[in-house]
């Protein structure tokens, strides 16, 4: 019989933690769970791979943020005396690595305490940042073209072996939020956090390679605001136990006294699941005098870590470290760490560190914030592009369901094309709050030369401020066309400049049908969801059309409604129509021209998508990531040059400097040597206000600014160069 997977045990004992892991593990079943996967793969005990990940976040004695290797060993003994001999561990490569030396995958293994082998035998630790093969993750997969660990794709039966601590960005740390050291990419900040959110990637990598039991170390758990970063034990001498590891996250958050769906990662696995809950063996109630992270905490975590440079800074910056085990590679890091991590780690019993912590990192959000918004408005090719999954059951849905766009689409063309046009030729209207519009233009382009080079199922993705998503196409006709297809689509803020008000990417997903004849490409699309919210209506059709010698006919259609930021609904510009209707009018002419520049670039063979593709974004090396002061000191040397550029322009411009005639001769000792001047004519009356006093102070301290920016300058280059 099939073992009930729907059920999590929860194991104290004081007195002896081995016993405590053999009940836990015994009360979930994982003796049952492990004989029907080998049933079902048809192999003997002794041939059965078994891959156990182990949580090795571990920066000093006692470790108390990561998983109790001799736990690990006992599970791994309990394993051998089973039968299943073939056992492995494993962990990738993580960032640490770039600014702490001995963080290799076994070197660091081998100093957390692990032994390589048990009373009946020995296991491998794998490097899972190694030995890749190609992964088959799906189209719509936010993990497309990952390779993945031969141990991991390979193995009949995964085990997470997780620590239960507190976690600023989550909330909490579990069995899912181990996972990610399972993916191969060193660079996890990066990667697996800003370039795709965790919660897709752990999502789609159990989709591909389950997780079949789970177990969390709280023997001790680790508390606190701190809790991945400082020891803060929490004597409660407990195991947890489960087959489902979202739902040994879940009991982990009760006993935390936290809501389970704080974490991103976990809440996306309960929403996915049904019953969002298991059977409990054990007692529920919270850990007695467990301290959480606080929400503003992890707010200020969250806006901060918007910047992978920054995220990885404030990382090495803060974490405790023990230096005996983990030297730092560059002394800038360690001098900064030396001064920021005992202060900012003990953030529970030190209100004055509370109150700077926040401080310092809603400041660097707010930096973040700016930057951001300046890069959408004027350097949208130093945006990275979002990957993020389909999130659409796509086994639901009938190809009249892709088709029903088209019956939608039409009647609104029709409503947009009788709107009187403006001086530019665009047509528009409001529609239920939603704006209407239609516009077109005539390109000298021969109709089959262009619709050869332009696809028509890509036209969504070419519209203007495109920066990400995924798109599967499900139908195609007798010629390869595809016919039938879902996206989901990610754009820029729109308007760009609700950027600076807290303006979000606009996110939405859609069903979508294309339509081919002789004389006509066109392409429907229908929004289902947004799931930013976002985006009330985000509908529209696209036409390529044959108008004989005339070229091509680019036409588009679409009704939209974005979700504007609380700053701009409070303005409330329905009271001032005027306004309103010059804003939107100017937001829909420029986004049909750059839209249709998009078009012929694509024809033209030439880059057309906004933003910019993230380093070693193919998933298929482990490249270290720059050391925290690399960007940082590189960022200020090129803050520095473009200081002195401005510098020395406002100089110019303004005269600050009195004008010195050109030397006539410069001797061997380094003198300059001038031609007399004329007797200059008697000085005016000097006015009550000295203006050349002002412009020698301003000359003065523009010269001081410079000589200081180069200074700084120097001393990071030179900084960058000793370490």
């Amino acid at each position: 019989m099939t073992p009930s997977r729907d059920k999590v045990a929860i194991v104290s004992d004081s007195e002896d933690k081995f016993a405590c892991v053999t009940r836990a593990i015994e009360a979930a079943g994982l003796a049952q769970e492990l004989e029907a996967r080998r049933s079902a793969a048809g192999v003997e005990p002794s041939a059965f791979r078994i891959v156990i990940k182990p949580d090795l976040t571990f920066f000093f004695r006692p470790a108390t943020t990561m998983t109790d290797p001799e736990l690990v060993e006992h599970l791994v003994e309990w394993l051998f005396q089973a039968g299943y001999s073939n056992v492995s561990l494993g962990t990738s490569q993580e960032s640490s690595q770039s600014w702490l030396d001995n963080r290799d995958p076994l070197v660091l293994a081998d100093l957390a305490g692990y032994h390589f082998q048990t009373k009946n035998g020995s296991y491998d630790f794998c490097d899972f940042s190694d030995d890749l093969e190609p992964a088959a993750f799906p189209q719509g997969s936010v993990l497309r073209n990952t390779s993945l660990s031969r141990a991991w794709l390979e193995a009949h039966f995964r085990i997470s072996f997780a620590k239960c601590r507190t976690d600023e960005a989550f909330f909490y740390a579990g069995a899912l939020q181990n996972l990610l050291g399972v993916l191969p990419l060193a660079d996890k900040e990066q990667n697996y956090s800003r370039r795709m959110p965790a919660a897709d990637a752990i999502a789609d990598l159990l989709n591909l390679t389950p997780v079949h039991f789970a177990l969390i170390d709280a023997y001790p758990a680790n508390q606190g605001n701190a809790g991945a970063r400082h020891s803060d034990p929490l004597p409660v001498s407990t195991i947890i136990a489960g087959a489902k590891p979202h739902f040994a996250d879940w009991a982990v958050a009760l006993k935390l006294g936290v809501d389970p769906w704080r974490s991103s990662i976990v809440a996306k696995m309960l929403r996915h699941d049904s019953p969002d809950h298991p059977e409990v063996i054990g007692d529920l109630a919270p850990f007695p005098g467990v301290r959480n992270v606080h929400p503003m905490v992890a707010d200020a975590v969250a806006k901060r870590n918007t910047s992978p440079a920054v995220q990885r800074a404030a990382t090495a910056w803060l974490q405790t470290v023990d230096r005996g085990l983990f030297p730092f590679k560059d002394s800038f890091t360690d001098r900064v760490n030396l001064l920021l991590a005992h202060q900012f780690g003990s953030l529970d019993s030190n209100p004055a560190a509370f109150a700077t912590f926040l401080a310092l990192n809603y400041s660097l959000a707010g930096a973040n914030q700016t930057s951001d918004a300046l890069n959408v408005m004027f350097a949208k090719d130093r945006v990275h592009w979002m990957e993020r999954p389909l999130n659409l059951n796509l086994r639901v849905y009938s190809p009249a369901d892709y088709e029903m766009s088209k019956t939608y689409m039409e009647p609104l063309e029709k409503i947009a094309f009788d709107a009187p046009p403006d001086k530019d030729g665009l047509r528009w209207l409001y529609l239920d709050n939603s704006v209407l519009f239609y516009c077109s233009r005539q390109l000298p382009i021969p109709f089959a030369e262009f619709v050869q080079r332009v696809d028509i199922a890509r036209a969504v993705r070419m519209m203007n401020d495109y920066i990400g998503g995924s798109c599967v196409p499900v139908m195609r006709d007798s010629q390869g066309r595809v016919t039938h297809q879902a996206e989901r689509n990610l754009y820029l803020p729109q308007p760009n400049y609700t950027a600076f008000t807290g303006g979000r990417p606009i996110d939405v997903s859609k069903l979508e049908f294309i339509a081919y004849s002789e004389t006509e490409h066109k392409i429907f699309w229908r929004a289902l969801k947004s799931e930013n919210e976002t985006a009330r209506f985000d509908d529209g059709a696209v036409a390529f059309t044959n108008t004989g010698v005339s070229g091509t006919l680019v036409t588009i259609t679409a009704r939209q409604e974005f979700i504007l930021p609380p700053f701009w609904q409070m303005l409330n510009l329905d009271l001032a129509p005027a306004i309103k209707d010059y804003l939107v009018s100017d937001a829909y002419r420029n986004f049909f021209t750059r839209t249709l520049a998009n078009f012929e670039a694509a024809f033209e063979g030439r880059e057309y998508r906004v933003g910019m593709e993230w380093p070693d974004a193919t998933g298929g090396n482990a490249e270290e990531p720059p050391l925290p002061t690399t960007r940082l000191s590189e960022g200020v040397q090129r803050l520095a040059e473009n200081a002195r550029v401005a510098i020395d322009r406002i100089t110019s411009a303004v005269s600050l400097s009195p004008s010195r005639p050109a030397p006539t001769e410069v001797d061997e000792q380094g003198f300059a040597h001038f031609e007399s001047q004329p007797k200059a004519l008697p000085e005016p009356a000097k006015p009550l206000l000295d203006t050349s006093l002002i412009r020698d102070a301003a000359a003065t301290a523009a010269t001081f600014t410079k000589d200081l920016l180069q200074a700084v300058s120097r001393d990071l280059a030179g900084t960058k160069q000793k370490d």
